[in-house]
């Protein structure tokens, strides 16, 4: 009993001491790992600095130090800069026209508008290009300023106003009527004023019709020559050219506007070939109307109307082109170097969507995106496939009630873009001008009628081949790079170890060796995950290998803008135009360009998340950013692609920008139903134990450790001896002290 409180308290300060040496220890064990922890922070530093910043003179990889750089401020163009040209660019060609001799034109006249100078009028007084501020009323896309003038047709001026039938009406014509076969509108018109021998109404051709159209054929041929004769020295021949075979259209639109031109109202209007229920205009052909009265302009109808009117006239139609069989045309007249036989494809041209018969096609070839500038002859017509295809021709006559309609070269339609023309016909670091529109809007038709998928499909399949290209020219880089050490090494310029501030061959080779391997690395994780590949930022760094070509853009749309299109190249049909902001672009805008929303699109909001476009990389754009002019990738596309989460849909509809009663709306609250009232208190009372049983742990914790401080706190008084404690006036007298 007497030794029982003497051992207790020598366990509790024995326990106290221990505690304190553990506590020592973990001490100075954090203490040493310090040093340990910043040598290894250092040591990690340099070795990425090996991989990434190598010092200088040390081996790299040829082409820069990182695999993609990053892009601080993309360049810019300065008030005090010129928009610059590629260097030594070649002649840009012309668009296939099959049995055409060569243009006569000088060939040192420049197809391309020349340069900007300092006394233009589209420049500043102290230099640069004077565009358009970046407001709300001024889109990327390629709108006709106020002032500009759209692309010489090869008429006189003051004719081309005198086409349409007005006051001086009578000054034009002998009869006192208005007499369409005497104006000439655009320089694709053949032979103004020829009275052509066709019986319209009636199929098949006559010895004489035949004769005549014979005659046409070869003017048509003969005018594509003839036509650089009739435009401005400057002029670009192959947009006047393009752009020629809508303005007679547009002229006969204006003239049924003004009520000059009348229109039967007992032939029915084609539908829209592409979207019924909008019955949106796709294109000349495929107008929506109400019958009767007749609301809008159809080319359609107004062939069946006035087909002596449109006899060698240009048009345009689109539509579902089958290939029946060859058509020879014997010629009974020739002059010298002429051929006696002609050889044409006769096809049916279809309705997209209706596959009413549109028109009977005679064409020389067509070209495809894989031929482009090599027009093909060898039709399919064992399978009698329907090709979309767009048709550029003359009206001939009038078969039966549906056109016949000649063509040299027929554009077949797919998801590929024609990258070839894009490339040759297409200035980049420049606003889209107006020798570019016809282009730019015939890629957006295409895009807008072909398959999405397949779109999506072919620049997945692009982006994989760059990524392979990539990696290819990395390792001959690398190969590249080990030969001049070893270069450097046999020649005695280079030692092999190290040497006072001097690295050596072997440190060198490994530092190459790491780089190698790192950017390997990258590649093949690009190839696995395409979308970790910086798309944008190689679009931006080698728009030369991208334009005319496919690409696909995931990001957020911060602006969208709607306006209407050109009225003679696409109908005037609306366009919307979307800045989107990828995950690399950092902060820099791609301006996309399409004719077609998703169902709901918030074009009202700032932010629009979950956006995907694949479209036609046309070129890099010149736009006004507050005092400077920038670059932003042009993408033309004809679909975009929106999967938005229900949280952004709800947000949308929080702020006005998705109606009430939207199916989309009601898809997202069904995803996100709130949480019933039961399960909220189960919730709240199993918070609330969860919490009270932590909190009754942490307090015993502190409890137990002020006991324990308090043991080791305590000192031991050893003055006091046994004898005290049974003394004095507190003792207890029933213990007696032991004596011995």
């Amino acid at each position: 009993m007497e030794s029982a409180a003497p051992k207790s308290s020598g366990r509790r300060a024995q326990q106290g001491m221990l505690f304190l040496a553990l506590c020592s220890l973990g001490h100075l064990t954090a203490l040493a790992g310090l040093p340990l922890f910043a040598l290894s922070i250092f040591l990690t530093d340099e070795l990425l600095a090996d991989e990434r910043r190598p010092s200088r003179g040390s081996a790299t990889i040829s082409g820069g130090d990182e695999l993609f750089p990053p892009l601080p401020d993309f360049p810019s163009l300065t008030d005090d800069e010129v928009p610059r040209s590629r260097p030594s660019e070649p002649e840009p060609r012309v668009l296939p026209r099959p049995r055409v001799r060569p243009e006569t034109r000088d060939p040192s006249t420049p197809r391309f508008p020349p340069a900007l100078n300092p006394l233009d009028g589209d420049m500043d007084p102290d230099g640069g290009i004077r565009l358009q501020p970046l407001d709300e009323d001024a889109p990327f896309s390629p709108r006709r300023p106020s002032g500009s003038v759209r692309p010489s047709t090869g008429i006189d001026p003051d004719a081309e106003r005198r086409v349409l039938p007005g006051e001086n009406a009578d000054d034009l014509t002998t009869d006192g009527a208005f007499n369409w076969s005497l104006q000439p509108v655009s320089v694709a018109d053949i032979e103004i004023g020829k009275e052509w021998n066709f019986s319209h109404g009636k199929p098949n051709l006559s010895e004489a019709e035949e004769d005549n159209y014979v005659e046409l054929i070869r003017a048509a041929l003969a005018r594509r020559t003839l036509a650089p004769s009739q435009l401005p020295e400057n002029a670009n021949v192959t947009s006047a050219w393009e752009t020629a075979f809508y303005r007679y259209t547009e002229v006969r639109r204006q003239a049924w506007e003004n009520g000059k031109v009348q229109l039967s109202e007992s032939l029915p209007e084609l539908s829209d070939p592409n979207d019924k229920a909008t019955r949106r205009v796709i294109s000349t052909t495929d107008h929506s109307s109400d019958l009767p009265p007749i609301k809008n302009y159809s080319l359609q109808l107004d062939m069946q109307s006035h087909p002596r009117d449109f006899v060698g006239r240009p048009v345009v139609l689109y539509g579902m082109f089958t290939p029946l069989g060859p058509k020879e045309l014997q010629a009974r007249r020739t002059l010298e170097g002429e051929e006696r036989l002609i050889t044409l494809q006769r096809g049916i041209l279809r309705n997209f969507l209706t596959q009413e018969m549109i028109a009977m096609v005679d064409a020389i070839s067509y070209v495809d995106p894989q031929s482009q500038n090599q027009p093909s002859s060898a039709w399919p017509i064992d399978k009698r496939v329907a090709m979309p295809v767009m048709v550029k021709g003359w009206f001939v006559k009038l078969w039966q009630r549906q056109p016949l309609v000649f063509s040299d070269v027929v554009r077949v339609l797919t998801p590929r873009p024609y990258d070839e023309y894009v490339r040759d016909h297409v200035r980049s670091r420049r606003k889209v001008n107006d020798d570019e529109s016809w282009l730019y809007h015939e890629t957006l038709r295409q895009l807008q009628l072909t398959s999405s998928k397949v779109q999506a499909s072919i620049a997945a399949e692009e982006q994989k081949i760059r990524v392979q290209k990539l990696l290819v020219n990395m390792v001959e880089k690398a190969g590249a790079d080990r030969i001049v050490l070893e270069n450097q090494f046999r020649g005695g310029t280079l030692s092999k170890a190290d040497t006072p501030g001097k690295e050596g061959y072997e440190t060198k080779l490994r530092r190459l060796e790491r780089q190698i391997g790192f950017r390997k690395s990258k590649y093949l994780e690009h190839q696995r995950n395409p979308e970790t590949f910086p798309l944008f930022v190689d679009v931006f760094q080698n728009p030369d290998h991208w334009q005319g070509r496919l690409v696909t853009l995931r990001g957020h749309v911060r602006r969208v803008i709607t306006y209407n299109g050109d009225s003679t190249l696409f109908n005037g049909q609306p366009l919307h135009e979307l800045w989107l902001f990828t995950e690399d672009s950092q902060n820099n805008p791609a301006v996309i360009v399409t004719p077609s929303l998703p169902k709901e699109f918030p074009v009202g909001s700032e932010l629009i998340d979950s956006v995907t476009v694949t479209g036609c990389f046309f070129k890099m754009y010149v736009y006004r950013s507050q005092q400077e002019n920038r670059l932003a990738p042009l993408l033309l596309a004809g679909h975009v692609s929106w999967n938005p989460s229900a949280k952004h849909i709800l947000t949308l509809a929080k702020d006005g920008h998705i109606r009430a009663n939207s199916p989309l709306l009601a898809q997202a609250k069904s995803e996100t139903r709130p949480i019933s009232d039961t399960l909220v208190l189960f919730l709240g009372f199993l918070t609330l134990l969860v919490t009270m049983t932590v909190w009754g742990r942490v307090q015993r914790d502190r409890r137990e450790r002020r006991r324990l401080l308090s043991l080791v706190d305590e000192r031991p008084d050893f003055h006091q001896t046994s004898q005290d404690r049974f003394s004095g006036p507190f003792a207890d007298p029933r213990i007696e002290p032991t004596r011995g």
